[in-house]
């Protein structure tokens, strides 16, 4: 049985390692196609090229276009902040001078070799403190808090929240705002795209007579184009809404999808006890939303950067230090 399972898991991780360019050529090339067909086909319908509506949707357009394709590939090819990162280190070095580690834990922490180690049983996260460093078997190495161990890349992650095969990377805390911006971007995208083929669309579908529409004919390529862009933006636009909705949900509550079902077993066990469970990590909507976007207006926050997370993996903790405005004058 143990046999069984364990083929089971090698043969879904690789599958997902497979999948991952697969899924990254699909997006290029619904994202390639959709443009060309929306620039060329749709938005012609509704004004000429020299009007300035037609520049308006051309710039919508590429503003969302642009925004959509750097988060996505920032989100790919940061690293979530894995255990070799230099990331994971400086926090690694930072608990040793709180005294947060256990003896050796440094000297595996730090070095790329699985060095003999004292260690021979782990505990359960759940049964850890909301700041307390544990010991990770399949690493060999310190566990951060809030950090699990990915089993697809075989990295330990901090703030993991899963493995995505449409990024081909491990949703965690360094690239867990781009992921959040580009579910955010695809479903602004979605709604755009229905909006501007719903007339036509209820034209072809019959929802209406052809005359109610006022404007060109529809030819073969244009209704190729308006069915082709409808269909795909409302299938992809509401599964996409559905998660950007729950991730949204979750930055707002400062929880990852694990800790989410973490968090709800031990609302379960503090009820039976008779106590209220309460989400360390939860500040307020308002300082958790900082917490991953900074401090800078919600409208500006949305716009591309390359900024790292403004704040620490769990709050109250500074990936660097403040400087202070006196100091940096002299």
């Amino acid at each position: 049985m143990r046999s069984c399972q364990r083929v089971c898991f090698f043969c879904f991780e690789w599958s997902m390692l497979a999948l991952g360019p697969c899924l990254i050529a699909t997006v290029l090339i619904l994202v390639s196609w959709e443009i060309y067909w929306v620039l060329t086909a749709l938005v012609p319908r509704m004004s000429p090229w020299w009007t300035a509506n037609w520049w308006a949707h051309v710039a919508w357009i590429y503003f969302l276009s642009f925004n959509g394709l750097f988060n996505y590939f920032s989100c790919v090819l940061t690293d979530p902040g894995t255990h070799v990162s230099p990331l994971y280190r400086a926090l690694i070095l930072k608990a040793d001078v709180d005294d947060a580690l256990a003896p050796g834990d440094v000297a595996t922490g730090l070095t790329k070799m699985s060095l003999p180690h004292t260690r021979i049983s782990t505990t359960s996260w759940l049964e850890c403190g909301p700041y307390e460093w544990g010991y990770c078997k399949q690493s060999r190495g310190p566990k951060a808090p809030r950090s699990h161990y990915d089993h697809v890349t075989r990295k330990l992650v901090l703030n993991m929240d899963h493995y995505c095969p449409w990024m081909f990377n491990c949703v965690g805390f360094a690239n867990y705002r781009y992921f959040v911006l580009f579910l955010f971007y695809v479903t602004v995208a979605c709604g755009y795209g229905a909006a501007l083929t719903f007339p036509d669309f209820s034209t072809v579908a019959g929802l209406r007579s052809p005359t109610a529409f006022r404007g060109p004919r529809l030819t073969s390529r244009t209704h190729t184009a308006v069915m082709f862009t409808f269909v795909l933006s409302i299938s992809i636009g509401i599964a996409v809404m559905l998660l950007f909705s729950w991730h949204l949900y979750l930055v707002l509550t400062a929880q990852t999808t694990i800790e989410f079902y973490g968090n709800c077993t031990l609302h379960s066990r503090a009820r039976v006890r008779g106590h209220v469970f309460r989400n360390p990590y939860h500040r307020s909507y308002s300082a958790n939303w900082q917490h991953l976007f900074g401090t800078v207006h919600p409208v500006i926050s949305l716009l591309p950067s390359s900024r790292p997370p403004p704040g620490g993996p769990w709050p109250g903790f500074q990936l660097q230090p403040r400087v202070d405005k006196s100091e940096s004058e002299v």
